[in-house]
């Protein structure tokens, strides 16, 4: 019973929204994809088409969750707020690779101090940088990881 209304209202959304964007299209003609909106409008008209494509093809049905993603285009405040982190992309990218290399340096690091006696942790590289990332997320890291360490090597609080 419920599952007809959800997909009724699923196809009643999806009609007033290609309505919108076919009177936004008929509007504004070539302008639409070449206005200072350019990108929100794109973004608009993928996120109807999909939903189209979605209906065809029932892999796909889940893309139709997509248009929720219109509320960014509609409402102002959410636009300024996703302009703000999409601004904020190139500095976390930076950040993303010191600390990446960082993250690499004491992996390297732990394999030489820690990777003889302690191989299942530290033996390689990768297995210290997951080591490493357990330590990072306090996954299980004192009583697993770090107390056994310390028992032979006390001063490795100060690198773990």
């Amino acid at each position: 019973m419920f599952g007809r209304f959800i997909n009724a209202l699923d196809t009643l959304c999806l009609w007033i929204f290609t309505a919108e964007l076919a009177l936004r299209l008929f509007c504004y003609r070539l302008t639409f994809f070449t206005n200072k909106e350019k990108w929100w409008n794109i973004f608009d008209f993928l996120i109807v088409t999909l939903s189209f494509v979605a209906i065809e093809y029932s892999v796909l049905r889940t893309l139709r969750t997509f248009r929720i993603l219109r509320l960014i285009s509609s409402v102002p405040a959410m636009r300024v707020v996703v302009d703000a982190v999409l601004k904020t992309i190139p500095a976390m990218l930076s950040i993303s690779a010191l600390l990446s290399i960082f993250y690499y340096v004491y992996g390297v690091l732990c394999v030489e101090l820690f990777g003889e006696k302690f191989h299942e942790w530290f033996g390689t590289l990768p297995r210290a940088l997951y080591t490493l990332f357990q330590i990072m997320t306090l996954e299980s890291w004192s009583m697993g990881i770090v107390r056994p360490v310390m028992e032979v090597y006390p001063y490795a609080w100060i690198v773990l």
